[in-house]
C-alpha cells in the first residue's frame, strides 16, 4: 500500500511527499486553533452530533458516520458510550445553519481519546475533508486506510469502499450519494475557471472530476501540475454528480490522494488500447 496526500507526508504508509514540510502548521488556517476548553458530553443526537453541557450542539468535523444500517448504528452506539464523560474540546470555526459548533473533542485521562480518531480508526466513520472549508485532521486518511486494509467496521461492507471509475453503471446509481472513487487520470484539461481531471476517453459517459480555479490554485502551490497527474492513479472522495457521466467536484487539495505502485481496475484493457 501506498497513499500520498497533497497536503501531508504519512511516512508509514509509503506516502509521496508533496508538501514543503513534513506536517503543515494546521493552526496556519484560520479555524483549526481555536479556543479549547472542558466540557461534558450530554447526550448524543439520532444524526450522531453531540450535544455538550456547556457548548450544546456540536459536531465533529471531517468525518462522516455510515448513511444507515447497521454500521450507522454502531457507530451512534460508540458515541452514546462516551455520555457523561468530560471532554477537553478545542473548537474549529463558527456554527452552521444548523446551529453546530465544529470541534475536536478528547476524552481525558485515564484513557485519552480523541472521538474522531477513535471512530475512523474502528471503521465506524470516513474521512470527508469536503464538509469544512478547512480540512485540520490529515492524519484521518492514515487512519481510514489502515481500517480499510483490515476491514473493519463500514469497510466490511463494499458499498463503502473505493468504486472504480470504470464500472460506470454503479456510480451513476451512487449519484447523489457520498463515494470514493478510484480510477487513473487519462487527460488534464486546464481551463479559466476550473480544470478537468478526465478518467476516459468518453466524457459524456466517462467519470470526471471538475476541479475549481481556487482550489486548483491552492493544489499548484504545492507542487500539483496537470503534467504531474496525467497518467497517475487516485482515490477522491465526495458527493457524487450526474454531470456527462459523472463527476466530482472538489473544493479542498485533500478530497484527492494520490496512489503510489497501484495497478488499478482497467489498466490492463488501457495497456491494450495503447498498444494497437
Amino acid at each position: 500500500m501506498a497513499i500520498g496526500v497533497w497536503a501531508v507526508i504519512a511516512t508509514g504508509f509509503g506516502a509521496m511527499q508533496v508538501s514543503a514540510s513534513p506536517h503543515p502548521g494546521r493552526a496556519a488556517f484560520p479555524g483549526c486553533a481555536g479556543e479549547t476548553r472542558q466540557d461534558r458530553l450530554a447526550d448524543i443526537t439520532p444524526e450522531g452530533e453531540l450535544l455538550l453541557e456547556g457548548l450544546g450542539l456540536a459536531r465533529l468535523p471531517g468525518i462522516r458516520l455510515p448513511d444507515d444500517g447497521l454500521q450507522r448504528g454502531e457507530a451512534l452506539d460508540w458515541l452514546r458510550a462516551r455520555i457523561g464523560q468530560p471532554l477537553v474540546v478545542t473548537v474549529q470555526g463558527g456554527r452552521d445553519r444548523w446551529n453546530r459548533l465544529p470541534l475536536r473533542a478528547r476524552l481525558g485521562e485515564p484513557q485519552p481519546l480523541d472521538l474522531g480518531h477513535g471512530l475512523v480508526e474502528a471503521g465506524l466513520a470516513l474521512v470527508d475533508p469536503g464538509a469544512d472549508s478547512v480540512f485540520c485532521q490529515t492524519e484521518l486518511l492514515a487512519f481510514e486506510e489502515t481500517a480499510r486494509e483490515r476491514r473493519l467496521g463500514l469497510w466490511a461492507d463494499d458499498r463503502y469502499n473505493p468504486v472504480p471509475v470504470g464500472q460506470a453503471e454503479l456510480l451513476r446509481e451512487r449519484v447523489g450519494r457520498f463515494v470514493i472513487i478510484e480510477g487513473r487520470v487519462r487527460s488534464v484539461g486546464e481551463r479559466k475557471q476550473r480544470t478537468y481531471l478526465n478518467f476516459g476517453g468518453h466524457w459524456a459517459e466517462d467519470f470526471t472530476i471538475i476541479i475549481p480555479r481556487k482550489a486548483w490554485i491552492r493544489m499548484a502551490e504545492r507542487g500539483i501540475s496537470a503534467a504531474s497527474l496525467k497518467g497517475r492513479p487516485l482515490r477522491a472522495r465526495g458527493i457524487l454528480q450526474s454531470w456527462q457521466g459523472t463527476a466530482l467536484a472538489i473544493d479542498l487539495p485533500e478530497m484527492i490522494e494520490r496512489l503510489e505502485d497501484r495497478r488499478l481496475q482497467g489498466d490492463e484493457e488501457e495497456d491494450r488500447r495503447l498498444a494497437r
